[in-house]
């Protein structure tokens, strides 16, 4: 897809909830598991996406590492599951995404 600002606006949207609590199975700012936070943030952009990060895969189109936008989800597999994904987060630019982590660190920004 073109770039375009719409990706920004969900990128900056997602930013404003750094810091909230990382929650199991969470899906809004009072706690919020990986697949919860990108489906809390694209709901608010009209978007209806699958739950986990394995589904939300199955949504949009494949883009190349090379290829990410600001706004695109990014998904990461820790290689001891039989899951396609076992995280997923949201690429702000310049090689970082945030996504709500693990319950020690909530909601944070890393880089790829």
């Amino acid at each position: 897809a073109a770039s375009s600002g719409l990706g920004n606006q969900i990128s900056q949207y997602a930013l404003q909830y750094v810091g909230c609590p990382y929650v199991y199975g969470g899906s809004s700012p009072s706690g919020f598991d990986c697949s919860g936070f990108t489906t809390y943030v694209m709901k608010n952009f009209g978007y209806s996406i699958n739950r986990t990060a394995s589904g939300q895969m199955d949504n949009g189109t494949s883009v190349s590492r090379s290829q990410l936008q600001p706004g695109d989800l990014v998904f990461f597999n820790s290689g001891n599951s039989s899951k396609r994904a076992t995280h997923v987060g949201i690429y702000t630019g310049n090689g970082q995404f945030v996504h709500a982590s693990t319950s020690t660190t909530g909601v944070i920004i890393s880089d790829l």
